[in-house]
């Protein structure tokens, strides 16, 4: 099969490339993006690797060279990272349509297209980053992908190369709290990336609805 993936540089994406590169699954992996991720030295998978460069604000004028059977959407930042609620709106909700519209416009029939989004996602809320996450799912939805796929994870746990002050203070409370997290609560554990990324690479071998919801709970089980 022929993958790709965007936001490969990141938390999720990271762990997530690596899983699609020592896959014997995959026979080529086309990653996107402004900067090619460092891969450990000798890495096997390495000549599956086929960077695309690129910005966001380009997705809809490039051509991917072969038909992609499996999408990986890995993008996500913060207001504070992108500088604006505008720049934010740019990256998490029209950075996604845009990849999601690239690869869908091949018009593959068993295409399955994944995408983190986050814990308690509504278009209608009264929080910005719900709200946008919220109407991004509800966009994407309205593509009509032959296979949708909605990562929905609480709190991200793992080391970054930026960094997120919230995400650290959260990490250091959830080492002294995370037994708590139990029968209702468990929707609100944090997760740690890698793990997301082995629930996106499993749930993409599967046979599952066109339009599947994974949330937080679904994803520490």
């Amino acid at each position: 099969m022929i993958a790709a993936i965007i936001g490969a540089t990141g938390l999720v994406g990271k762990s997530l490339l690596e899983l699609l590169l020592d896959s014997e699954l995959y026979q080529k992996v086309y990653v996107l993006g402004r900067s090619k991720p460092q891969l450990a030295a000798h890495h096997w998978g390495e000549e599956k690797l086929h960077y695309i460069a690129c910005q966001l604000d380009e997705l809809h004028e490039i051509e991917l060279p072969e038909t992609i059977d499996h999408a990986f959407c890995c993008l996500g930042t913060t207001i504070k990272q992108a500088g604006s609620q505008q720049a934010f709106i740019e990256v998490d909700k029209l950075g996604v349509l845009a990849f999601a519209k690239l690869v869908h416009k091949q018009q593959h029939s068993k295409l399955v297209f994944q995408v983190i989004s986050a814990l308690d996602a509504n278009p209608r809320s009264s929080v910005f980053y719900n709200r946008v996450k919220g109407e991004m799912e509800q966009q994407l939805a309205q593509l009509q992908l032959p296979y949708l796929q909605i990562f929905q994870p609480s709190l991200l746990i793992g080391q970054r190369e930026d960094s997120r002050p919230a995400e650290q203070i959260g990490q250091w409370l959830f080492a002294f709290t995370s037994l708590f997290f139990i029968g209702p609560l468990l929707k609100y554990k944090p997760i740690h990336g890698s793990d997301v990324a082995k629930a996106m690479f499993d749930c993409a071998q599967k046979e599952l609805p066109s339009l599947t919801i994974i949330d937080n709970k679904s994803l520490h089980q």
